[in-house]
């Protein structure tokens, strides 16, 4: 079955001008380029998450369809637009035209034409541009990803980067150790750069935050924010640096990104609020 919605699939992709094929499946598969649209696997646990999903909503008793499990269950399969969305632009793809979804699971079989247009994640990233440069936020959210699904020697770690308005951003925190990044050159704090994330994982196990300028050039690591949080919401059970994370965020015109210790997803703050949370299984 597999095989045949694939061959379909890339019909699809093809007729439509897609730029790749997302394959759900709990079967292996080989990412590769077909007639120039790249044939991506999605992730087994968000196939597991997705297929889970499905059974609980087609299991559930009618008297319990309002309860909150059920509730968070519709959410993630109506999110999957998003979660294709996301895939694609950790992949270096852009977040317009089309992409063809090709579903191979127990509970849900078949094909899918996703049409970006003008989306949440689109919106979302946009936001995030007018403050800081658009390439700094991608290194930094596919840095925080890395740390979500490696940790540190076997352990989860959480972290957080504050960017943009950077004497703003000092003037309301305080060095909790020695900074490890003062004095160094530029090439080794730019976040841009990939050879510099192994230092930045190794940090991230530090107190505090970090600091980073628009540019993307790490200020400081091991820094605490000392604002004011009182009025900022943020969701139930997340914890203290969520919190700081999103007052900085109200004080300034700094973006913060905020990696989970527990769960590895990732949350984007900007003027206070949630603007974009990220899945740690998007990769």
């Amino acid at each position: 079955m597999l095989d045949f919605l694939l061959e379909q699939g890339l019909n699809l992709a093809k007729s439509v001008e897609a730029k790749a094929i997302i394959v759900i499946s709990d079967r292996d598969i080989t990412e590769k380029v077909v007639d120039g649209i790249t044939i991506i696997p999605a992730p087994k646990t968000y196939t597991t998450l997705l297929e889970s999903a499905i059974s609980s909503l087609e299991t559930a008793n009618m008297d319990k369809l309002l309860g909150k499990e059920i509730a968070e269950k519709m959410l993630l399969i109506s999110q999957s637009k998003d979660y294709l969305s996301l895939m694609l632009y950790f992949r270096g793809m852009g977040l317009d035209g089309n992409a063809v979804a090709v579903t191979c699971m127990d509970s849900l079989k078949g094909i899918i034409l996703v049409d970006f247009g003008k989306g949440r994640i689109q919106s979302a990233l946009e936001e995030c541009a007018e403050r800081v440069e658009p390439r700094v936020i991608k290194a930094l959210l596919s840095v925080s990803l890395s740390i979500a699904h490696k940790g540190r020697e076997g352990k989860t770690i959480g972290t957080a980067f504050v960017v943009g308005d950077v004497d703003e951003v000092l003037k309301r925190s305080r060095q909790l150790i020695v900074n490890p990044y003062k004095g160094h050159p530029e090439s080794v704090r730019d976040v841009k750069d990939p050879t510099n994330w192994e230092s930045i994982r190794e940090f991230a196990q530090l107190d505090g935050v970090f600091v980073v300028d628009e540019k993307g050039y790490i200020v400081s690591a091991g820094r605490y924010i000392e604002v004011q949080a009182k009025d900022v919401k943020i969701k139930p059970g997340l914890g203290g640096r969520h919190l700081a994370c999103a007052a900085i965020s109200r004080e300034t015109n700094a973006i913060a990104i905020v990696v989970s210790q527990s769960g590895g997803d990732i949350t984007i703050y900007k003027d206070g609020e949630e603007l974009l949370q990220i899945p740690a299984t998007i990769l």
